[in-house]
């Protein structure tokens, strides 16, 4: 596993002058909650956009060696009506700046943060801190974060040290930027539901996707740095009312899925770690979905199965997780691993570099598919995916992938793929180095869905990573003014 989305050091808020700082234009997480990434609640008026009137209203510059991997979230706290930016950076700072102005208004360094010489993985440099984007309450104006930093002598000799490497989830007044009662909550040490054998050490491992709240819980996910060390990918909940983990699930499990109690070799966990680039975990109400990394597991042995088999070596897969909705408890009803995923792992081809959007189902659905789900990775493919029924391995004709539609790009996608459900629905995807390229939809003789490329932007993205998810927003939701947004690590922002 390498390479992450990354953000300048320098931020650029751009609005456009017609556009109020009002509640409902606020972003308090990176995505909808299906990781869609379609907005109609922007009020981008693609006149006002493409006039004179829109363009860089400020920017402010931070140490050199801070980096900022989570994505800014833009609030209005009900309480003062004043629209502010949130930022969380790989020094463990969080502050505040006024939306309009860029006022720096408050700043808070929670912990101190790791240092990536503990590691050996330079994909994020200097510290690690902050890494994954946090997500806000709006009900509360609470921000709720994971940040990583050391207890000195935890496990080890010495102050610092990988073995000394733990993760704290934070609970923070937005307003004061203050912990809530009861917070931090150290979450190191909590034992897998599914495998009792493996425990959580926050030193081998990396938050990276965005953070989820579901009612009280509040889940975040976990993969390696550079597949060094022995870790497992993880899905943590903590209810935000008990302040307890509530569950822990590890995607390598079993008595097929490598376990070991010395933390140094590398694979010892079983891997199959959960990054996606920053892209947060799709859900649609009591599901979970996302996407998994390189892996050591197995379980298949090559043979077909079916997704609801139970399969607990979820390496190169698209997991369905249930969500209990009273006790916060996950665990897996589904899943899909490719049927070259053994070959992916060799490779290097994370499936994991991107995550699973689910689409509009009002849209995009079709004879016997009610739900789609979009994922696309290293390996050079984008697959359409019935999420009620995810395909499991070597299920198709011939032992293929039992998958709606199989789109060959030949080109690795860090981040994933966004949506726009009018005017008939379309997919997008900014593979690295290439253009991004549109998709829609329509169906077969049959009535089922089949994508068709429909077009692609002059330009091209940046040849490293850093693209991330192309975005869409409407004026007031009106068909005819859908903004394709993109970021891009040389360009900048384009529309």
């Amino acid at each position: 596993m390498f390479s992450f989305l990354l953000r300048s050091i320098a931020f650029a808020i751009i609005l456009a002058a017609q556009v109020g700082a009002v509640a409902p234009t606020d972003e308090y997480r990176d995505a909808d909650d299906r990781q869609s990434s379609y907005f109609d609640n922007h009020n981008m008026d693609p006149a006002v956009v493409d006039s004179a009137q829109f363009g860089l209203l400020w920017k402010i510059p931070f140490n050199a060696k801070e980096q900022f991997y989570a994505k800014p979230l833009v609030y209005t706290p009900a309480s003062t009506g004043v629209q502010i930016v949130f930022l969380a950076s790989s020094q463990n700072y969080i502050r505040t700046l006024n939306a309009k102005t860029g006022e720096l208004l408050l700043t808070r360094q929670v912990q101190t943060p790791f240092l990536q010489s503990d590691i050996g993985c330079t994909d994020i440099p200097n510290t690690i801190g902050i890494i994954g984007t946090p997500v806000i309450d709006p009900n509360t104006d609470i921000a709720y974060f994971y940040a990583k930093t050391y207890i000195p002598n935890f496990r080890t000799a010495g102050n610092t040290g990988t073995f000394n490497g733990v993760y704290y989830f934070y609970a923070v007044d937005v307003k004061t930027l203050q912990d809530v009662p009861g917070y931090p909550v150290l979450v190191d040490g909590s034992y897998a539901d599914n495998d009792p054998r493996k425990y959580f050490v926050g030193g081998t491992i990396l938050q990276r996707p965005s953070l989820s709240k579901i009612g009280n819980v509040v889940y975040a996910a976990f993969g390696g740095h550079c597949d060094l060390f022995n870790y497992t990918g993880t899905v943590l909940g903590v209810d935000v009312t008990t302040q307890k983990v509530v569950t822990n699930f590890a995607t390598e499990s079993g008595p097929n899925s490598r376990f070991s109690t010395d933390w140094l070799p590398n694979g010892g966990g079983g891997q199959a770690g959960i990054w996606q680039s920053g892209m947060g975990l799709a859900s649609d109400g009591n599901r979970m979905f996302f996407v998994t990394g390189n892996g050591n597991g197995g379980e298949n042995q090559g043979l077909p199965a079916n997704g609801a088999s139970g399969c607990r070596t979820l390496a190169e897969a698209v997991v369905n997780l249930g969500v209990d909705p009273t006790t916060g408890k996950v665990s897996a009803i589904d899943y899909f691993q490719p049927y070259d995923y053994i070959n992916m792992d060799g490779g290097d081809q994370d499936f994991g570099s991107g995550g699973i959007a689910l689409l509009d189902p009002t849209v995009f659905k079709g004879t016997g598919v009610s739900r789609i789900g979009v994922t696309s990775g290293k390996n050079g493919k984008i697959y359409i995916l019935n999420a009620d029924n995810l395909g499991g391995y070597k299920q198709g004709q011939g032992q293929t992938d039992l998958v709606l539609q199989t789109i060959t790009t030949n080109k690795a996608v860090f981040g994933g793929v966004g949506s726009y459900p009018l005017e008939g629905g379309y997919i997008y995807s900014t593979p690295v180095g290439y253009p991004t390229s549109a998709y829609k939809l329509g169906f077969n003789g049959a009535g089922q869905p089949v994508f068709t490329f429909a077009g692609a932007t002059p330009e091209v993205s940046a040849g490293r990573v850093g693209g991330g998810v192309p975005t869409i927003t409407t004026f007031k939701g009106q068909p005819g003014t859908a903004i394709l947004w993109l970021t891009d690590p040389d360009a900048g922002l384009r529309a």
